[in-house]
Parts: C-alpha cells; structure tokens; sequence
C-alpha cells in the first residue's frame, strides 16, 4: 500500500506551498489599503526568513499579523518616506521626457534616472526587511538599507530580478500572460520573498555581531515580537564601522 511520509520531502513541499499561498492571501489583502504597503511587506519577509530557517511554526496567519502589528507604526514610515521618493523619481520620468528633446539628453537623463530609481528601490527593500529583523528608528533603518544594498550591490542585483520577475509578462503573448497571471496573484508575491529571503540573509550576514551569528534566528523571532537586546538597538555593528569609515573618507 502506497504511504505518505508525514515529515518526507514530498509534504514538506506541500506544506511550505499551502503557507505561501496563505501568507500571498494576507499580503494582498493587507496591502489593499496602500499606506499599509509596508508593514505588509516587513510581516512578509518576516515570515519568509523564519521559513528559510525553518522556524515559522504552524501558526502562519497567527504569525503574519504578530508581525504586521509589532512593525506597522515603523514599516509605515518608512513606507510612506519612500513612496514619495518613488512618486517624485515618476514625476521626473514624466517631466524629462517632455522637456528633454535631444536624444542624447534623453538617454543621459534616463541613464540617470534609471540609478536613482533603483538605488530607492533597493533601499525600500532592504529597509523594511531590516524593520522586520531589527529594532530601529526609521530613518536609521532607511540609511542602512541604502549602504547594505549598494555595499552588496550583486545581492541587491539579484533581489530586483526576483521581485520585478513579472515584468516579463510585458513581453510575452496575451496568451500567455493571461495564463501565468493567476498565478501571479496566487502565490508570486509571497514565493518572490521566500526566494529573496535566502539572498536578504547572505546579505546582511557580515552585519551581524559574530559573538551573535549563532542567535541570529533568536534575535529574528524576537523581533517580531519587539523584543530585541539593547545591544542591537542602535543597528548592526559591523554596519557602524562601515559608516565611519565612510564618514572617515569625505
């Protein structure tokens, strides 16, 4: 008689399938009111870390909202500072391209914008997946997320690719497209942090205080409850020097 091992890969697969399905379902819904963008998305890499670390427990819906909850105040700052960076990187788009009539200032200018665009991408990023493992001020969280994504820049090249994967839909037939959309709103948004998860960690591994690499999933799962040692309240220590050495060289 053919049997189903309860704990074999096989339903393992199912179960972190069905989870993403669910976290994809809470997503959407809790991004529907569009200033909640942000701490939808720090409760989504939150939990998609812990299931990389296989420690998310079976108490998904329970788990996505503890973390919505202990980050909203924070994630919806930084949300909100870096949507009106990207509504501003829309304006300039659209003004350029009026004003700008050479074809050579329209390359320059699009060249340009197409790095200030992306650098405010990556940092909204990492920001809020930094919210969703770290104690911070917002503004802190935002500095440090532009200088872990430009100082592991192919990360961050990787990470985009992920995130902006359904793009590609522009370029196949309606055929197509419509075939794959679906699955898009399905289970895309939560599988794409599941799988940006795994190059978020490797990121921001050398950031983390070595003494404390091994309580890395501790301090994780602690922080989404808010309770995170006074130690790493004032950011990753590694990530400090890397500042002053940076403030060092101006």
């Amino acid at each position: 008689m053919f049997h189903i091992d309860p704990d074999g890969p096989l339903m393992t697969g199912l179960t972190k399938l069905a989870n993403l399905v669910l976290l994809n379902i809470w997503f959407v819904i809790c991004c529907l009111p569009v200033f909640t963008i942000g701490a939808s998305f720090s409760a989504l890499m939150d939990m998609t870390i812990r299931m990389v670390k296989g420690e998310e427990g079976t108490a998904i819906t329970k788990g996505f909202f503890s973390a919505f909850k202990s980050n909203f105040v924070k994630a919806t700052t930084i949300w909100l500072i870096q949507f009106i960076l990207l509504l501003i990187c829309g304006i300039d788009f659209f003004i350029g391209q009026r004003l700008l009539m050479s074809s050579g200032m329209q390359l320059v200018f699009f060249a340009i914008w197409a790095i200030l665009s992306m650098l405010v991408l990556f940092t909204t990023w990492y920001a809020l997946t930094l919210q969703a493992i770290f104690e911070n001020n917002p503004l802190r969280t935002i500095k440090n997320g532009l200088l872990i994504s430009i100082g592991r820049f192919p990360y961050s090249i990787v990470i985009a690719v992920i995130f902006l994967s359904p793009l590609s839909l522009v370029f196949m037939t309606v055929k197509q497209a419509m075939f794959l959309f679906p699955l898009v709103v399905m289970v895309w948004f939560a599988a794409a942090a599941y799988g940006a998860a795994y190059f978020f960690l490797k990121a921001l591994r050398p950031f983390f205080p070595k003494e404390e690499e091994e309580g890395a999933a501790t301090m994780t799962e602690n922080a989404g409850q808010g309770e995170v040692p006074d130690s790493d309240v004032s950011g990753f220590a590694a990530l400090d020097e890397l500042e002053r050495k940076i403030e060092s060289e101006k």
